[in-house]
């Protein structure tokens, strides 16, 4: 893992996103009907196909920000390389589908677009940084 002060400050930072991110999907549409997963995955499916993916997502949310902090504190899991890459395809799914077909669907105010956007493309790149592959 990168070992410079952004790359500790971005891992741990993309850690905690990813398991907010995680635990807003798992709580379920009576709690948190605003969570990033639930919106990007209902602006294109619904019903229980919708409900069984956004819990998917938010377990592989959890475990790769699991596997970022555990690699964050020098912990290597064997799973946790395999985890990553397939969590930063999944993010980039994300992206498309929370960043572009959800505000077409429902329109938003470019700044919040822009916002959102970039938020998501540093979690991508925090994901990639912290996967020996591409960056760790």
């Amino acid at each position: 893992m990168n070992r410079s002060i952004g790359g500790i400050v971005l891992n741990f930072a993309v850690a905690i996103y990813l398991l907010a991110t995680g635990i807003l999907g798992i709580s379920g549409k009576n709690f948190f009907k605003e969570g990033e997963i639930r919106k990007a995955v209902t602006s294109l499916f619904s019903g229980n196909f919708a409900e069984i993916l956004i819990v998917v997502l938010a377990v592989i949310a959890i475990l790769a920000g699991v596997f970022i902090l555990l690699r964050f504190f020098g912990i290597d899991v064997p799973a946790a390389e395999l985890v990553l890459i397939i969590l930063a395809i999944v993010w980039v799914v994300f992206i498309i589908m929370y960043d572009i077909v959800h505000p077409l669907n429902d329109g938003v105010n470019f700044v919040d677009w822009l916002r959102s956007l970039g938020a998501h493309a540093m979690v991508l790149g925090g994901i990639l940084l912290a996967s020996e592959r591409f960056g760790g």
